[in-house]
């Protein structure tokens, strides 16, 4: 049975924090793109225009932030049509240093501990 959760992050304003797990349904696009934690590595999920099935990026378990429409491409530097319906490591946007420090700052930020 799918587990799903998700509640307003108090760190960032207009971002909603999620956790899943279990077998998942259909990702459906919203225009949103999501800072993906999955298996310690962080990952961007850029905006889809189509509907998704889960699994394209492997895992069991996932936790993410929300973006709202407009906010990933300015915090990333990276224009939102660039990632159109891609999934991308963090590490390949970003210098290797920068990219380890946001993924040590976040194993212990509110994204990793949201319970289900």
């Amino acid at each position: 049975m799918a587990q799903y959760e998700e509640r307003d992050s108090r760190v960032v304003p207009g971002a909603v924090l999620w956790r899943a797990a279990g077998p998942a349904g259909l990702v459906l696009p919203d225009g949103c793109m999501d800072l993906l934690w999955i298996e310690g590595r962080l990952m961007v999920a850029g905006p889809d225009t189509v509907a998704r099935l889960p699994g394209e990026v492997p895992g069991t378990g996932f936790a993410g932030i929300r973006l709202a429409p407009g906010t990933a491409p300015a915090l990333l530097g990276v224009p939102a049509r660039e990632l159109r319906d891609r999934r991308v490591d963090l590490a390949d946007l970003w210098p290797a240093r920068r990219g380890r420090g946001v993924t040590g700052q976040v194993q212990g930020d509110e994204l990793v501990t949201v319970k289900i």
